[in-house]
């Protein structure tokens, strides 16, 4: 990557897009609303469980405009939904404030493992035992999405609730 687009990445103005398309949203306190997802590439919490690990390397996906994102959401949804990979490795600043201006509400899902970027109209933390959220994530938390597949998990869910 040459140092332009290096920079133009490190400020969110591009992101590592690994996919991007309008489907209706299956989980959480927005199931069954249509919205546009981007996906971006790169996560190193490295879930064993994790459905899209081909979005961990985020060299494998090409760095793109966050005004082509947009135009595109623009076409389908007033709702965007921007998950990963892990999306706050990304400053979120940048895109958030074009699809606000553009009145298209800003939905995350987000590990909570990064600092805290982006204006958003609703905040879906997913806290990992491998790394855990910020501090300065949980007063964000609209809702938490956690995995559960033993007592063990569901007592790290109640703890995690208890910062929210």
């Amino acid at each position: 990557m040459d140092r332009k687009t290096k920079d133009f990445v490190d400020k969110g103005i591009m992101l590592p897009l690994m996919e991007e398309f309008y489907t209706i949203q299956g989980e959480g306190s927005h199931t069954g609303t249509a919205a546009y997802f981007i996906r971006v590439g790169g996560c190193d919490v490295g879930c064993h469980w994790c459905d899209v690990k081909e979005s961990w390397n985020a060299e494998l996906h090409p760095p793109t405009k966050a005004d082509s994102i947009v135009e595109n959401v623009k076409k389908y949804a007033k709702t965007v939904v921007i998950t990963g990979g892990e999306p706050l490795m990304w400053s979120m600043d940048y895109i958030t404030e074009l699809l606000r201006k553009n009145n298209i509400k800003t939905h995350i899902e987000t590990s909570g493992a990064y600092s805290f970027s982006g204006k958003w109209d609703w905040f879906c933390l997913s806290p990992k035992k491998t790394k855990l959220p910020l501090t300065e994530v949980y007063p964000h938390a609209d809702e938490l999405k956690m995995i559960i597949h033993n007592k063990n998990d569901f007592e790290f869910a109640e703890q995690q609730a208890a910062k929210v």
